[in-house]
């Protein structure tokens, strides 16, 4: 039973990997998902800037659908197989009174065949939850950058203002300790 149970697990995943490129699968959920492809995050965030910055219920999700599709084909994203780009998708969650479109934005891989046996519907949504949690985190990382160049204009201008010096001197290092803070936690 050992025997068969090792041979018929072993077809499965060769079928699995070479028909159905699991493992291509697995690194573009890793890359888009769990924001592993930074480059194409960073850009990401900086075009839709402006769309995630006004109420939630004003998106459309096509236009951020065209958005990401921008974002794709100017970074490395877009030499990923195109079998893999056409999964990826804008989705909004829910929206709550008060939400930005930053509250409710989302991204998501769709699944489908054999593959979506390996990543359930369960499965998924643990992966929406981890997106979720990083493109806060991420977002917070992209606010204290802006905070952090911000402040070193304000610096030069600033600095022949002893009484400043030492307040100045304060808000950057709480930002860099923000920054450093930030980092670990996406990084770890």
């Amino acid at each position: 039973i050992d025997a068969a149970y090792f041979e018929t697990s072993k077809y499965l995943l060769d079928v699995l990997n070479k028909k159905y490129n699991l493992l291509e699968h697995m690194q573009a959920m890793r890359r888009y998902l769990l924001l592993g492809q930074g480059d194409f995050i960073r850009h990401l965030m900086d075009l839709l800037k402006p769309e995630l910055a006004r109420p939630a219920t004003t998106l459309y999700q096509h236009n951020l659908t065209g958005i990401l599709e921008t974002a794709v084909r100017a970074t490395n994203a877009q030499f990923d197989n195109p079998e893999i780009l056409k999964r990826l998708d804008v989705r909004l969650l829910e929206v709550s009174p008060g939400d930005t479109g930053w509250d409710v934005f989302s991204l998501d891989y769709h699944v489908d065949g054999p593959i979506a046996t390996m990543f359930t519907r369960e499965c998924m949504s643990h992966y929406l939850r981890v997106f979720n949690f990083l493109w806060r985190a991420k977002r917070m990382e992209y606010i204290l950058t802006d905070i952090w160049k911000a402040h070193m204009c304000n610096a030069k201008l600033l600095k022949n203002m002893s009484e400043l010096s030492g307040v100045l001197h304060q808000c950057h290092v709480l930002a860099s300790e923000m920054v450093h803070f930030i980092h670990q936690m996406q990084y770890y």
